[in-house]
């Protein structure tokens, strides 16, 4: 059956070279910038096949071109597209922007199919490629519109530090929707409607990866897996369009953090040793570190104890040759007390909970600014009490992290103190135990 969008381009007499250049032309006048001939030639194929929507901006060119309606044109509501969005890893820089900020925009419009969308452990894998084969050096511009000052880039790096020290304080699920407001708000008509080129293209874009990368964590804090996934991808598409090796490692770790938390444990070493790779061509030790951290998490939760051993070894000899002094600000986390955490919970997921609780204690010589990461790893260390049978002193940590949980707004900081609760089931008529079960128990409720 020929779809209607074949058949108003059959009406006109146009081959898809001929609508393709009618497209530019329209294009032009609507000031909206379109994929290259050769990636719109696919795109028509698989619109005009009936295997996929055009999103809004490829709509509106098509009712303008063919003087017809959506109904017309045999759009299906808007919604119908919805479920792509965000997990694509765009072939042109300019695609990459239109799908960030569709994907800001239905966020902030708060549809139900985005937010309740799963995480998917292959949605990382295509990405992740074109990562590593993708050409850099794409010398993204766009010259038409106002001229993007670096005023403004400053602006967006400024608002970024200041949603990063409230995520700290007061966990993801705090300050996230301002965040994405600001960037669907402020960003957004930078990206599209702005002018740049050269190195302000290169801050533009790397200023909005840092920032949409922030939102990835803050919704994997929030236990938003499946959107989450989206911020990565396309924050992982911005670095990419800036050429910034450094910021793409450390987006790369994030998506293996996540996978091992969700218990992914091959497609978090896949997506670490990407990182280390890409943290090694920039000349950052620090971030091999931690990319070497996380490749051990992925081992110890496949229990891969050998593996796992390596890895860790390899983090530390990576953090020894570390020179802080040029780190990127938003790095600026990762220190002996964070890798002190990642190893603890490698112990943790090997069954070893002595060394666990080691590592927890170190972990605890920590920045204060770090609220949550603090509740963190006291429940890594209530954890290691829990395994070793030590209901008295998983109780009191457990409370300890419990007082901190009750001032955040982290559904993730939650689940680590559902997992305390969980560990002392087996003596859960121990008055201590009674307690602490029920403080999280409300926890969880309100969570």
């Amino acid at each position: 059956m020929i779809s209607r969008l074949r058949q108003a381009r059959d009406g006109r007499g146009w081959s898809q070279a001929r609508l393709i250049h009618a497209m530019q032309q329209q294009a032009v006048a609507l000031d909206i910038r379109l994929a290259t001939p050769a990636s719109l030639k696919t795109q028509i194929s698989r619109w005009e096949n009936g295997h996929c929507q055009p999103d809004e901006v490829y709509r509106q060119v098509f009712r303008a071109l063919y003087s017809q309606t959506d109904d017309q044109l045999g759009f299906s509501p808007e919604d119908a597209g919805v479920g792509e969005t965000g997990l694509g890893f765009a072939e042109t820089w300019s695609e990459g922007v239109h799908e960030v900020t569709e994907l800001w925009k239905l966020d902030v419009s708060r549809r139900s199919l985005l937010r309740g969308s799963a995480f998917a452990a292959a949605a990382y894998g295509v990405p992740a490629l074109r990562w590593m084969m993708s050409d850099s050096g794409e010398a993204p511009a766009r010259l038409i519109g106002p001229r993007v000052d670096q005023a403004e880039i400053a602006g967006i790096r400024e608002m970024t530090r200041t949603f990063r020290t409230l995520d700290n304080a007061h966990g993801g699920g705090f300050v996230r929707d301002q965040a994405v407001r600001y960037l669907d708000r402020e960003v957004t008509p930078l990206l599209r409607n702005g002018s740049y080129n050269g190195a302000t293209s290169v801050e533009l874009l790397r200023a909005s990866a840092e920032l949409t990368q922030l939102v990835g964590w803050m919704s994997y804090d929030g236990a938003q897996h499946g959107l989450s996934q989206r911020y990565f991808i396309q924050a992982l598409r911005l670095a990419k369009a800036a050429d910034d090796e450094c910021l793409g490692a450390e987006i790369l770790a994030a998506m293996s953090h996540q996978a091992s938390y969700l218990g992914q444990g091959s497609a978090a070493v896949d997506l670490a040793r990407v990182a280390a790779r890409s943290a090694t061509t920039a000349g950052v030790p620090v971030l091999v570190a931690e990319a070497s951290v996380l490749e051990a998490q992925g081992h110890a939760e496949r229990k891969d104890e050998k593996a796992c051993a390596v890895a860790l070894h390899a983090a530390e000899m990576a953090l020894d040759k570390a020179d802080r002094s040029h780190d990127p600000q938003w790095i600026s986390y990762f220190d002996e007390a964070y890798m002190s955490a990642k190893f603890g919970h490698c112990f943790r997921a090997l069954g070893q909970p002595k060394h666990a609780e080691a590592f927890a204690k170190r972990s605890l010589d920590m920045d204060p600014a770090y609220v949550r990461g603090r509740a963190f790893n006291l429940s890594l260390l209530a954890t290691s009490y829990a395994q070793q049978g030590e209901v008295e002193q998983a109780c009191l940590v457990g409370q300890q992290a419990v007082c901190l949980v009750r001032e955040l707004n982290s559904k993730r900081a939650v689940r680590y103190l559902s997992d305390v609760a969980d560990g002392l089931a087996n003596v859960a008529d121990h008055a201590d135990v009674q307690l602490f079960r029920r403080d999280v128990a409300q926890l969880v409720g309100a969570a």
